[in-house]
């Protein structure tokens, strides 16, 4: 069964990282050096099949190394033959790239997933990799299937550091992509203390399709959770990175009106407070935060 790799929450230390220290401690040697005797990396493998389509992700899992996934290979049978089989690049991440979780369903998240994604009875092969880095960046291709040309066309998207998970959401037949707005890293917090307005992006005709707007009703459940974000961390001069994509989401529902109350009852408290002087506070961060939502389609 293959390890799958899990994005580290903001605040966290870098997995990664910390477990190169855990094998220097448990084995004594430098970081890429392996005990006498030991595998320097195992095999692994990441599967998925509807219908008669099958992927199967193969790759190599470094132990101790500096390459922690390497050699990836996809392969998608059609009915036992075999349609497709070419190591795995990408332009964000060539050949460096590593496997990511992208199918959350239970029993646990994979990499790869089939999944009919166009309405087309056609099963379209999802593979989720990652650039690496404690930030960045997970990367979805969708191979979809030429019924005409027997062959399989690769489109590609980057998440950015948000990730995307492959969900299929109340009201919507088929799967879509669940991911954020990366654009809102750093621009109004630390990274720790930034937050991420809602993206939902659904795969047609062959492309990504961002379709946030017509999921109102998730927007509006990840906006009331902003809120409380907001109000946990306003005493400590943290709230500004949630109230920013509460406001992004609630403009995104046409709440316009609502926003700027809201801002101008926590400007007059004495709420709206950088972080130790982190970016604007104020009057000014409420004007930082218009041009800022004008600027990326918000408003």
């Amino acid at each position: 069964m293959a390890s799958r790799r899990m994005r580290p929450a903001a605040a966290s230390f870098p997995m990664r990282t910390a477990l190169a220290l855990l094998a220097v401690l448990a084995c004594g040697c430098a970081p890429g050096a392996a005990r006498a005797g030991e595998p320097s990396s195992v095999s692994a493998e990441a599967s998925a099949q509807e219908g008669a389509v099958r992927a199967v992700l193969t790759y190599r899992e470094g132990l101790g190394g500096p390459l922690p996934y390497f050699d990836l290979k996809l392969e998608i049978t059609r009915s036992g033959a075999s349609f497709y089989e070419q190591p795995v690049s990408s332009r964000f991440c060539q050949s460096g790239c590593e496997p990511e979780t992208i199918d959350s369903a239970p029993p646990k998240g994979d990499s790869v997933a089939v999944s009919e994604l166009e309405g087309n009875e056609q099963p379209n092969v999802v593979l989720g990799l990652s650039t690496g880095g404690a930030h960045c960046c997970t990367v979805v291709q969708v191979f979809s299937y030429d019924p005409g040309t027997m062959t399989y066309g690769i489109t590609e998207h980057d998440f950015g550091d948000p990730g995307a998970l492959l969900r299929t959401l109340e009201g919507n037949p088929r799967p879509v992509f669940e991911s954020g707005d990366d654009r809102f890293a750093y621009k109004f917090a630390t990274y720790a203390g930034s937050a991420f307005p809602l993206e939902i992006w659904s795969f047609q005709e062959g492309r990504f399709v961002n379709a946030t707007r017509s999921f109102a009703t998730q927007i509006a459940a990840q906006a009331a959770s902003l809120f409380k974000g907001f109000l946990a961390g306003r005493g400590h001069g943290e709230g500004l990175g949630a109230i920013a994509a509460w406001a992004a989401d609630e403009d995104e529902l046409g709440h316009s009106a609502l926003v700027a109350s809201v801002l101008a009852r926590e400007q007059r408290h004495g709420e709206l407070r950088s972080h130790e002087h982190y970016g604007p506070s104020g009057a000014a961060f409420v004007r930082a935060l218009g041009r800022f939502l004008k600027r990326t389609g918000y408003r």
